[in-house]
């Protein structure tokens, strides 16, 4: 069965940044200069305060003079509204920078300068910060933005596109990606595609009066065409059709419309359009040189890409964490691989899946080839014998240890990952599930379809086609160094577009779509002016 997945070979390198906000406050009285000095100093930063820093650096860089009156109003008018198109474009909300026409010019002069720093801080690394719970790498994984020159090329003249095309991420998926929003919003505002009756499932071959409504939900996205129209009966076009859809939404390609393909094909054009946009943020969280050399794991799609030189070379299916045990998102390295690797139990497992089990089996170690390293290997006791697994509490007392062999759960090789919170990638002796569709099955770590073409790829050239024959003659456990330290970025990505710019959807495994698109669209909230918003003597936004 084919699989589709995301692209990550980069085509340049791009900018980053940090940022802040700010309210509107009362104008200092006095000499304008330093008014002007007075209010970007108090200015209340609601986000780090590096964008506070910079907006000094610029005004400073021009001794507190005022940079969008006289001469500039015009042109700062005329950035204000390129922001609002552009925003729109790369999938931000055009309301976070917006300026409150209520401020004195001085004021306003410092907002234009916000709205416009904060504009071009969002394209390069992201509106919000990079949390895990986000999908992202972690809140201190952000690059930089020079904001200051940012600014200072703005008030040169420069086109407001070419800067931010300067610091948007210039990688391939994410370009592709943001062509995919405009045409999804299309489809949203023309009424988007008709929502499928509930019912029974619908198989190949039947009549029923919900095909017609199933052919026009599938013309709209393209899976069908657009003459197929009016017939009631699940004809071939149309099984091929929704195969089509559902390969690309990471469902089991069988035809047939079942629970799980209804419901998919019932999400709105708008949830769709907000899912892209949603994940064009994570791309502006990604380092903008991810190496010629590297490996990318798409945690939704549960696929791996190896990239040498710049290109796929190496491409597998793989299992990620259930939603118990989610697959935290990273940027790691990985430089070392463990041949017929020792499996040590973690507690958490052994206390709320071994336990029960050896409650029901007391023979599930030896069955398992588990052994308790508190005793010696081929001891009875090390087997569990003579336990009374009922009189333990919930708290396993030993430490368990799965010896080397052919139904060790860590398979044939494990791939050592630094900094990866415990997390590594792996083979696996249950082959079969590499090719189910849904794939998030593991307590967290990576398992690999294709470990030994990996291992391979990653000692060189000199171990192309020995690897398995190796492992088979030697059973000895052994670390092996790769040819070089590899990057390895685990994502979040549950939207995509593949090489023929069509677009791909996951299912958001770990709700962190739904978090990160609450908090965009908190932050447009907040920064956006509110109608009737004033200024009182204090200094304080009514």
């Amino acid at each position: 069965m084919s699989f589709t997945r995301p692209l990550f070979v980069t085509l340049a390198l791009g900018l980053a940044t940090a940022g802040m906000d700010f309210s509107v406050r009362a104008e200092p009285a006095g000499d304008p200069q330093k008014r002007l000095e007075s209010l970007v100093s108090s200015t209340l930063p609601t986000e780090p305060a590096g964008e506070a820093k910079a907006l000094r650096d610029f005004y400073r860089a021009r001794a507190f003079q005022p940079a969008w009156t006289g001469s500039h109003a015009a042109l700062a008018e005329r950035l204000l509204a390129e922001v609002g198109a552009i925003a729109t474009a790369e999938g931000l909300s055009p309301s976070a920078y917006v300026v409150a026409d209520q401020a004195t010019d001085l004021q306003r002069d410092v907002l234009i300068s916000s709205a416009l720093l904060r504009f071009g801080r969002d394209v390069a690394i992201g509106a919000v910060p990079p949390e895990r719970a986000y999908g992202g790498f972690g809140h201190n994984s952000r690059g930089e933005f020079d904001a200051a020159r940012f600014l200072r090329a703005l008030t040169e003249g420069k086109s407001l596109t070419e800067q931010v095309a300067a610091a948007a991420p210039r990688f391939l998926g994410y370009v592709r990606l943001k062509e995919t929003l405009e045409h999804s919003r299309a489809i949203a505002r023309a009424g988007g595609w008709p929502v499928l009756p509930d019912g029974p499932k619908l198989v190949p071959g039947e009549s029923d009066d919900r095909i017609p409504t199933l052919r026009k939900r599938l013309i709209v996205t393209g899976e069908l065409e657009s003459g197929l129209t009016g017939n009631r009966e699940f004809d071939a076009p149309l099984v091929e059709a929704v195969k089509r859809f559902q390969l690309r939404h990471g469902l089991d390609p069988d035809g047939t419309v079942g629970a799980r393909t209804f419901a998919t094909l019932n999400v709105s054009a708008e949830s769709r359009a907000r899912q892209i946009a949603v994940n064009l943020e994570r791309w502006r969280w990604m380092p903008r040189n991810l190496g010629r050399h590297h490996i990318a794991v798409n945690i939704p799609a549960a696929t791996l890409d190896a990239v040498e030189d710049g290109a796929v070379a190496l491409a597998m299916r793989v299992v990620v964490g259930d939603t118990k045990h989610p697959t935290p998102s990273m940027n790691a390295t990985m430089n070392s691989m463990v041949l017929n690797p020792p499996w040590s139990v973690p507690p958490s497992i052994a206390n709320k899946e071994i336990l029960p089990k050896l409650r029901r089996d007391p023979n599930y170690l030896a069955s398992s080839n588990l052994k308790i390293t508190d005793y010696p290997v081929d001891s009875p006791e090390a087997a569990g014998d003579g336990v009374d697994w009922n009189a333990i509490g919930k708290k396993f007392p030993y430490r368990l240890r799965q010896p080397p062999g052919p139904d060790n759960a860590l398979g044939l090789v494990k791939f050592n990952l630094k900094d990866s919170d415990d997390i590594y990638m792996h083979d696996t002796p249950n082959r079969k599930v590499f090719a189910r569709p849904y794939r998030a099955l593991s307590h967290g770590c990576v398992r690999l379809e294709r470990p030994i073409e990996l291992g391979e790829l990653m000692l060189g050239e000199h171990w192309r086609g020995r690897l398995g024959e190796n492992i088979t003659a030697n059973s000895s456990t052994r670390t092996l160094k790769m040819e070089r330290t590899i990057p390895v970025y685990l994502v979040y990505l549950t939207a995509w577009a593949d090489e023929e710019g069509v677009i791909h959807f996951r299912d958001d495994l770990y709700g962190h779509d739904r978090r990160l698109a609450s908090t965009l669209d908190h932050r447009a909230r907040v920064t956006a002016p509110r109608a009737g918003v004033g200024v009182n003597g204090a200094g304080h936004a009514l």
